[in-house]
């Protein structure tokens, strides 16, 4: 393990980081979000149209003129999703940092502020593995601008996905969907530990 640590409290923490720009799995990710609910808007639309189409109080003009304003919308609205996506990459300075921890029982996604980079959350898990305390964990968000988190219990999870090629292993509960991202020196050692962790889930 190069780039990972395990502190006195039997935490495995890493850092990661990766350009906004040039690694796209954050914006496929909310494309496919986007995409699901503009596909269920679009279907109602066309359901709908369709059944007056039967019913006789429309023609096939009218079908096509909804698909074609349809269609229309949703480019537009991918426009807007785009546009949103490449305005938060520019505010969070391109860069996307995070610090992991994982234990037997889970694995915490912590994402900090623009101005902390990776060289400064690695300082860090020094610091943390070298703490031996009821609860370094909450040291650590102490120490940190960490600003959002999301967790996955392993009990919990139901599926398992690996993006070798993105460094990503995706992490999937019935009410939350985590990403985990680890080096490629690292991913084999992370992927095998979550699948070993998580014999109920479904590994694709």
């Amino acid at each position: 393990m190069s780039g990972i640590t395990k502190g006195e409290d039997g935490v495995y923490r890493w850092a990661y980081e990766f350009s906004l720009y040039r690694n796209p799995v954050i914006l496929f990710t909310i494309l496919k979000i986007f995409g699901a609910l503009l596909a269920i808007g679009f279907a109602l639309m066309l359901a709908a149209v369709f059944k007056e189409y039967v019913q006789g109080y429309s023609d096939m003009g009218d079908v096509l003129d909804t698909v074609r304003v349809a269609g229309i919308f949703v480019l537009f609205f991918l426009g807007l999703v785009l546009a949103g996506y490449f305005l938060y990459a520019a505010m969070q300075g391109g860069v996307y940092c995070v610090l992991f921890e994982m234990d037997e029982e889970g694995v915490v996604h912590r994402q900090f502020d623009k101005q902390v980079k990776k060289a400064q959350v690695v300082s860090l898990i020094n610091v943390l593995a070298g703490i031996a305390g009821r609860s370094p964990t909450q040291v650590g968000i102490g120490l940190t601008s960490a600003r959002s988190q999301m967790s996955s219990t392993f009990a919990s999870v139901k599926s398992i996905k690996g993006m070798r090629r993105f460094e990503t292993i995706k992490v999937n509960e019935p009410l939350g969907k985590n990403q985990v991202y680890v080096d490629k020196d690292d991913y084999d050692f992370v992927y095998d530990y979550i699948v070993e962790h998580c014999p109920q889930a479904r590994v694709k």
